[in-house]
């Protein structure tokens, strides 16, 4: 083999190894899904990419997921407009160990008076790894990133909780004033029997999976739903809609097996989020507003991490509660 070659190979081996290093360091515990990009890419709308995929008659299996690009819509489109408020969730880490950085992609949504929700381990506020930057990119509807928008997120959420695996930061610029806020619904006993994901999967331009994307039969605990719509690292922080396009579930982590009709992906389920989330409560009970003041709201134990809902009598309190959007949910806030 030519020494050049041998070199350029050797190179290109050391670089795939060191991004595979990022994604199975920032992997987690039960296949939390964030996405592993090189941080010398950090701010760029359009990143690298070292593999390509097919045209549209191999799509499906190429992209390992039945994923419809959002570009592809007539920007008139109710779905189009839905998906406005969702962006792709870019975050600089830092190892507390070893000082080195590190990147990762997640998908997070506009909410009134410009918070942004997405995970907790998308921007974990204990543990090895700690957020120092973070940006959100609306509009990245193309590899080229024609059109997309960069706005900054503070690295340290408002509200957060490890448990429920959530957080809502606060983004600069002004963001909803172009793209609008998402509309949540409280979760329907017994999941959905059908939904829709809209996110950015492997950092890619924006998508929704529809095909198959449902509930599982069996559902565990309350403040959890589980679904097979497909996902990919990066999925992490996306909403699952209901046939009425509000958000009723925030995704959080995979498991989901081609093989393994069982298998599901896992998502927190809304009404458990209202139950636990000052800010999003108060945003529901303002018809959808952000609440007064830039303050923020702290969650249960002071703004650190909160337990997940204990009280059996609420949680079917806030279950009976089915499909109610922010602009009815005050019954919520009795509880």
């Amino acid at each position: 083999m030519p020494a050049r070659l041998q070199t350029a190979l050797t190179g290109a081996n050391i670089r795939a190894a060191f991004i595979g290093a990022i994604g199975f360091a920032l992997a987690g515990p039960a296949a939390a899904q964030t996405m592993g990009f090189d941080p010398s890419d950090f701010g760029k709308v359009s990143m690298p990419r070292r593999q390509s995929t097919g045209d549209a008659a191999t799509q499906i299996e190429n992209n390992k997921g039945a994923f419809e690009p959002i570009a592809e819509l007539d920007q008139r489109d109710p779905l189009a407009k839905m998906a406005k408020p969702v962006g792709r969730i870019d975050i600089l880490l830092k190892d507390n160990k070893t000082g080195k950085q590190s990147g990762a992609h997640c998908t997070g949504e506009l909410l009134p008076g410009d918070y942004v929700l997405t995970n907790h381990h998308c921007l974990p506020q204990s543990g090895e790894m700690t957020p120092v930057r973070a940006i959100i990119v609306m509009d990245f509807l193309t590899q080229d990133g024609k059109g997309a928008k960069v706005f900054e997120l503070d690295p340290k959420p408002v509200e957060f909780n490890a448990n429920l695996d959530y957080a809502i930061a606060k983004a600069k610029g002004n963001p909803t004033a172009t793209y609008g806020s998402v509309k949540l619904a409280a979760t329907p006993s017994g999941g959905a029997p059908s939904l829709m994901v809209i996110h950015h999967p492997a950092g890619r331009p924006k998508v929704m999976s529809r095909f198959r994307c449902m509930a599982t039969r069996q559902q565990g605990e309350a403040a959890e739903l589980r679904h097979r719509c497909d996902t990919l690292g990066g999925s992490s922080g996306s909403l699952l809609y209901n046939a009425g396009n509000a958000g009723i579930a925030l995704h959080k982590q995979g498991g989901l097996a081609p093989n393994d009709p069982n298998s599901y992906n896992t998502a927190t389920s809304m009404t458990a989020l209202l139950q636990a989330s000052p800010l999003l409560r108060k945003m529901a009970g303002a018809g959808g507003q952000a609440p007064s003041g830039d303050a923020p709201v702290a969650s249960s134990g002071g703004g650190q991490d909160g337990d997940q809902p204990t009280s059996a009598e609420g949680t079917r309190a806030l279950r009976s509660s089915d499909n109610l959007d922010t602009d009815g949910m005050n019954s919520l806030l009795k509880n």
